[in-house]
C-alpha cells in the first residue's frame, strides 16, 4: 500500500491533479475520491452555466414584478432595453402591453399615492433623465406651490366608480385659477423627447411605469412656443376628465393653451373638480 501511495503522488506532482487516471487498483479508495470530484467538476458545462444566469435574472424580474424595491432604475432599463431592442419604436400601446397596464388601468379602488411614492418618481426622474432639476419644497400629497397661498384648493381621495380625484378643499369662486402655472410647475417632469420619456419608463417599476402612462400629456408652457411631453409629479395628476352627464367645472380661459385652469362656475367644497381632457394639444407621442 505504501508503494502505491509513493507512485500516487510522484505522478501527481509530475503530472498534476487533473491529469490523474489511475486504476482504483493502483491509487486507492482516497485517489478514486479524488478522481470522482474531477469527473464532477468538468460536468458544469457553458449550457448549465447559462441556465444558472437565466436563474438569476428571472428571479430577478420577478422581484422587480412584485415592486420589492432591489432593483436599482439604471439595471431595470439594462435589463429591458437588452430584452427589447426596438423599444426606440414603441408607442404607448407597446409599453401598456409590456407591464401589463390593462387591469391597473381599469382598477378603481387604486390608493391614492403616499408621498413616498411621489418621491420615487421624482428620484428616477434626477436618476434618469435631468439630474439638476429642483422639486418644489411643497409636499406632493398636497399639490405644487400654486401662489402665496401654498397648494391649489384640492385634495385627493377616492371617487366612488371614477378611482382617484381630486375634490375642492374649500369653496371656489367662478374664474379663480385652480390649477397651473405659466411656463410649469416645479413639480411638473418636463420631456423635451419621446426617448427621454420612454428611457424614464423603462426605469420604474410596473405600477409606476403604468400611471405615467396614464398621466403624460402634450403641453405648450409658453404660449406659442414648443409642446413638449409633462408629468405633474403630485396630486395634480389625479384631476379626471369629464365624461357622460359630468361637466368641466374648469377650463383655460384661451383656448390655445392648456395652462392655466380657472374655475367656470362656483365650486362647492368637497364637489370633484373636472377638467376636459380635449383641451390638450395633439401628443407628441
Amino acid at each position: 500500500m505504501a508503494s502505491r501511495i509513493k507512485i500516487t503522488s510522484l505522478l501527481r506532482r509530475h503530472r498534476g491533479d487533473d491529469a490523474m487516471t489511475l486504476p482504483t487498483s493502483m491509487t486507492g479508495a482516497d485517489d478514486k475520491h479524488s478522481i470522482e470530484l474531477d469527473r464532477r467538476r468538468k460536468s458544469y458545462s457553458p449550457s448549465l452555466i447559462k441556465y444558472i444566469l437565466g436563474f438569476v435574472v428571472l428571479s430577478l424580474m420577478i422581484f422587480h414584478r412584485r415592486d420589492k424595491g432591489i432593483i436599482s432604475p439604471r439595471l431595470r432599463v439594462a435589463m429591458r432595453t437588452y430584452k427589447h431592442q426596438d423599444w426606440r419604436n414603441w408607442g404607448r400601446h407597446n409599453f401598456r402591453n409590456e407591464f401589463q397596464c390593462s387591469r391597473h388601468l381599469r382598477e378603481t379602488t387604486k390608493s391614492v399615492p403616499t408621498l413616498e411614492y411621489w418621491q420615487t418618481l421624482r428620484d428616477v426622474y434626477n436618476s434618469e433623465v435631468d439630474s439638476s432639476f429642483v422639486f418644489d419644497d411643497l409636499p406632493p400629497t398636497q399639490g405644487y406651490t400654486l401662489n402665496e397661498n401654498g397648494a391649489p384648493p384640492y385634495y385627493a381621495k377616492l371617487s366612488p366608480g371614477k378611482g382617484r380625484s381630486l375634490f375642492a378643499s374649500r369653496d371656489i369662486k367662478e374664474g379663480e385659477l385652480v390649477d397651473g402655472i405659466e411656463g410649469g410647475t416645479k413639480s411638473d417632469m418636463i420631456f423635451t423627447t419621446v426617448e427621454a420619456l420612454q428611457r424614464y419608463l423603462l426605469a420604474l417599476p410596473e405600477p409606476m411605469a403604468c400611471d405615467v402612462l396614464e398621466w403624460s400629456y402634450t403641453e405648450k408652457l409658453v404660449k406659442g412656443g414648443p409642446a413638449v411631453l409633462l408629468v405633474a409629479s403630485d396630486i395634480s395628476s389625479l384631476m379626471n376628465s369629464a365624461w357622460g352627464d359630468d361637466v368641466a367645472n374648469v377650463e383655460p380661459k384661451d383656448k390655445t393653451s392648456s395652462t392655466l385652469l380657472y374655475a367656470n362656475r362656483d365650486i362647492g367644497k368637497n364637489e370633484e373638480i373636472l377638467m376636459n381632457y380635449g383641451v390638450f394639444p395633439d401628443g407628441l407621442w
